[in-house]
């Protein structure tokens, strides 16, 4: 079963095209109102102190955020990087999951996010993999 938690995550990492017939498809169902724009605005991003515990702020990320109404219910995404096609694409499929409407498709979607997320971390996890060095070895 998917989360509404995880749809932000997993349809950042799902093919654009796929995003985008879905917003169709939603907007040809739903009542869609932009509460707030596309916004960029950046977020300071806090880190664990892996030696005391505490923590500390790292730095900060550029991230655009959205929200929307679709048939009265909210619906939010927060991206990273300025991307307001995607933020609002993302909040419009948020409401959407929300208000019940083409909820198979989303999480169909969703899974293509999940699964391209983890080919992605497995490729990536193999070339990191490739650099360990044998100490034993040498």
């Amino acid at each position: 079963i998917m989360e509404r938690e995880d749809l932000n995550f997993l349809l950042q990492n799902a093919p654009a095209g796929e995003i985008c017939e879905l917003c169709k498809q939603i907007k040809a169902r739903a009542t869609v109102k932009v509460i707030q724009k596309p916004t960029p605005q950046t977020l300071l991003v806090p880190v664990k102190d892996p030696i005391n515990g505490g923590e500390f702020l790292g730095g900060e990320v550029l991230v655009t955020s959205a929200i929307v109404h679709v048939d009265g219910n909210n619906g939010w995404a927060m991206v990273m990087d300025d991307k307001p096609e995607m933020a609002i694409d993302l909040a419009i499929i948020d409401g959407a999951f929300g208000a019940g409407i083409c909820v198979d498709d989303i999480v169909r979607v969703g899974e293509l996010g999940r699964w391209a997320y983890n080919a992605e971390k497995h490729k990536l996890n193999g070339q990191v993999a490739s650099t360990r060095v044998a100490f034993d070895l040498l």
